[in-house]
């Protein structure tokens, strides 16, 4: 009888299936595709040297749906400013409002780039922003995700 429990215990034990694994590599390419961190270094009226961070997530609720959230700060400034974003991304247009609407960001995606034009709440300053994709690093990702989301958002949603 145990000779029985045994092999049928051995018969049962998982086996490595091949269509698991080819379905764990697609998976992680997918998650890849929509899990994206970027950095863009540019300027904000010709002079003004601003960077911007992005991380595009896959939305819990899958679909082609993806959650955007993003920061940018001023050269000499040390503190990141929150950015809530809405975006035509078919058009690869997007509206990005400061948190605490202190000002509002309106660009175009081209390629690696991002142009367009920073207005001020009450619309009588309006600059032109230019910015460029630049190469992030894992160390130098790792402590903007911990900015972005161990302090920026975390405060804001804190109850």
């Amino acid at each position: 009888m145990k000779t029985i429990i045994l092999f049928l215990a051995v018969l049962f034990l998982p086996c490595k299936d091949k269509n698991q694994d080819k379905f764990q590599e697609r998976y992680q390419e997918r998650y890849q595709e929509k899990n994206q961190k970027e950095l863009y270094k540019g300027t904000l009226n010709g002079s003004i040297k601003i960077m911007l961070y992005i991380n595009e997530q896959e939305h819990p609720c899958g679909g082609n749906s993806t959650i955007l959230n993003a920061m940018y700060k001023y050269d000499n400034q040390k503190k990141w400013i929150l950015l809530n974003i809405t975006t035509d991304k078919q058009n690869k247009k997007y509206a990005m409002v400061e948190d605490n609407f202190s000002g509002a960001l309106f660009l175009q995606k081209q390629n690696n780039s991002f142009y367009g034009t920073w207005i001020s709440p009450n619309t009588k300053k309006q600059f032109k922003v230019i910015l460029e994709k630049t190469i992030l690093d894992e160390t130098s990702s790792e402590k903007l995700e911990a900015i972005l989301f161990d302090d920026l958002l975390y405060n804001k949603n804190d109850c």
